[in-house]
């Protein structure tokens, strides 16, 4: 089965939408582990990501490998018996594009690879009231909330959401890591939030590093 990985990770890198495709098709005829499809893609979208990162590869990778991966993840979906053994411990994260924004393009870009790396994604959507966002956080536990925003009247939404997590005791168990054109360093010291970044595999690491100190403090 070996040379069936490789071949579906070649595929991907070269951007090959349908040879992937037919892969995984005829892996799940043979009975192959859907768990490791899955772990095949994953680690196929973490070095798309890390070639995206050094300039080697551009947006329209990035955009076209996640399509391929959610086309792959639904292919999957019902060979995937229990749902929370692909849902591994990386961790919950709630994700929108605050109110005042409506693009989603960079939102889901990141979403579709957080998800190839394990991490459980509540997608808000666009447009999202600082206190829709607020209350999914509540609702699911999540120690993540991942902001996007393509233009300044985001920002807005973005502070009225980080006082309500303080207003509701949250924002100290609340990582709240924002990007998309607009945002810098400067924005997120201003706005209060924890992270800021425009680099996808960036900011998976950081919602990684987080969640890894986290369990570290929580086991002393």
């Amino acid at each position: 089965m070996g040379n069936m990985e490789d071949r579906l990770k070649q595929a991907f890198l070269e951007m090959k939408r349908q040879v992937a495709l037919d892969i995984v098709e005829k892996m799940i005829h043979s009975d192959a582990d859907p768990l490791l499809i899955l772990g095949t893609c994953r680690e196929a979208m973490e070095e798309i990501g890390n070639k995206f990162e050094t300039g080697e590869f551009f947006l329209s990778e990035l955009i076209h490998s996640a399509e391929v991966f959610k086309a792959i993840s639904k292919m999957l979906e019902p060979h995937l018996i229990s749902r929370e053994e692909q849902e591994d411990t990386a961790g919950v994260v709630v994700f929108g594009t605050p109110k005042g924004d409506i693009h989603d393009l960079g939102k889901n870009i990141v979403a579709t690879m957080m998800k190839a790396q394990g991490f459980r994604i509540h997608d808000m959507g666009v447009d999202v009231p600082p206190e829709r966002l607020v209350e999914e956080v509540q609702r699911t536990g999540a120690p993540i909330l991942a902001l996007s925003a393509l233009i300044t009247p985001a920002f807005v939404s973005i502070e009225a959401a980080i006082s309500l997590l303080e207003k509701n005791g949250l924002r100290e168990r609340t990582f709240v890591i924002i990007g998309g054109g607009v945002t810098t360093e400067m924005a997120r010291k201003e706005l209060g939030a924890d992270a800021q970044t425009l680099d996808p595999t960036k900011a998976i690491r950081l919602c990684r590093h987080y969640i890894e100190r986290e369990s570290r403090l929580s086991t002393q």
